[in-house]
Order: C-alpha cells, then sequence, then structure tokens
C-alpha cells in the first residue's frame, strides 16, 4: 500500500470516527483509483470522496478532499456547489458536513422519512458495495 492510500483510508477513518452516530454512513474504496467514497444518510446528506487525484467530470461529489490542494476552493458552476479542500482542513470538512445535516433537518419536515424514502431508491439498499462505515 502506497503513501497516498495510507493517507486516504486514514481520513476516511478519521471523519467516519467523527461523524459515527451523527449521519449513517457507507463507505466505499475503490480498487482501480486511490479514493474513498463516504455517502451520508443515504445521499440525503451529500457525499464526501478523498482522493489524490481529479475525479470524472461527470460525477459531482458536494465534499472533496484531495491530497494534492493545498488552498480550498468551490466550484459553483454546475447546480449544485462542490467544495474543495486540502487534506489539513479535514475538521473544516466534518463542520461543514454538520452543518450542511443540520439546514436538512430544518428544511425537511421529517427528515427521517426522507432519508428511509432515499434508503427504499438506493440500488443496493446497503448491501454489499455500499457497507456502512460504523
Amino acid at each position: 500500500m502506497n503513501e497516498n492510500t495510507k493517507t486516504i483510508r486514514g481520513l476516511a477513518a478519521y471523519v467516519c470516527d467523527r461523524l459515527v452516530g451523527k449521519v449513517l454512513i457507507h463507505r466505499y474504496d475503490a480498487y482501480s483509483t486511490n479514493s474513498v467514497y463516504l455517502k451520508f444518510d443515504y445521499g440525503v446528506a451529500n457525499s464526501l470522496r478523498i482522493a489524490d487525484h481529479a475525479g470524472k467530470e461527470y460525477l459531482s461529489y458536494r465534499f472533496n478532499i484531495i491530497l494534492t490542494l493545498t488552498e480550498p476552493k468551490n466550484d459553483l458552476s454546475g447546480r449544485f456547489p462542490r467544495n474543495y479542500y486540502p487534506p489539513d482542513m479535514v475538521d473544516q470538512v466534518i463542520e461543514d458536513i454538520l452543518a450542511g445535516v443540520e439546514a436538512k433537518r430544518a428544511r425537511y419536515r421529517d427528515y427521517e422519512k426522507t432519508v428511509a424514502d432515499a434508503k427504499a431508491k438506493s440500488p443496493t439498499n446497503g448491501a454489499s458495495g455500499n457497507r456502512p462505515a460504523r
């Protein structure tokens, strides 16, 4: 396992440890690239991509930690904003994820039902390939 893979997995574990009990987390470790994907509350609370390379253009993750990034940046060109952070801002990413969860809890009359509906629509419905982090 190379250093980038260790760093990415370490960041993912740290994020999961800090968010466990606050959101449901599904983790996917890519096999062909150095990427880890975390989906929160079946995607209702968005998702986080942690990687050492640029992502595919047609995929969009709200939160991104990119190992090679030195300054945070926001991409507002699409339908939804995308936030990019360097690895040393992992605590800020966690704060932003939690702020987003709280905003959605306030926006949706029944947040838990919204999450349950998202779970029902999930292609794997929590099965393999989309395993809970804890």
